[in-house]
């Protein structure tokens, strides 16, 4: 070794996969840690139930034909939540996605000791590791957030020379805590 702190270089072009991954992200560093997207099925379901107990629909006798209207109503909002949430995850986000600088462009990124570089066409930016708020990692991801929503993106398939676990290490030697997994 030459005495020198070691850099990595990964080049990459931004995917919707990408973007998606980095929502995820955000959703772990959230009050919820990352639970919330699932956490929202039963809650419908029980604000449901709790609104047809203050309708007064759960007091008293029930018929049977009562009780099967209420199933079929449970079913449907608990699909219904689904079908929106696949339509806000996959169509309005792939709009959203496609308003990004870096959506479907190529991305090289620079890590060294003295901080992050990047450069997505004709922008480019750097910061220093002290700008560093939270970090995320994933099997094929590292997250480097630098506020609650602006992160840059690490991808492993990005990493030129492979050294995973190196880059890994390196960046967690100079955050401010350890990477949340993800």
């Amino acid at each position: 070794m030459t005495g020198q702190p070691p850099s990595f270089r990964l080049a990459y072009d931004g995917t919707f996969a990408d973007y998606r991954a980095l929502l995820r992200a955000r959703e772990r560093l959230g009050p919820l840690r990352g639970h919330g997207r699932w956490l929202r099925y039963p809650f419908v379901v029980g604000l449901f139930f709790a609104t047809l107990w203050w309708l007064g629909a759960l007091s008293g006798s029930r018929s049977a034909v009562a009780a099967v209207d209420i199933v079929q109503w449970v079913f449907a909002l608990v699909v219904f939540v689904a079908l929106v949430d696949i339509v806000f995850e996959h169509g309005i986000g792939r709009w959203v996605y496609s308003r990004y600088a870096a959506a479907d462009r190529p991305v090289a990124v620079s890590v060294d000791a003295e901080g992050v570089s990047w450069n997505v066409d004709a922008w480019s930016g750097r910061f220093a590791w002290s700008a560093v708020r939270n970090s995320v990692v994933t099997d094929d991801h590292l997250f480097v957030f630098i506020g609650k929503l602006e992160a840059i993106t690490l991808p492993r398939r990005g990493l030129e020379g492979g050294d995973w676990d190196g880059l890994l290490a390196f960046v967690t030697e100079r955050l401010p805590a350890s990477p949340v997994r993800g």
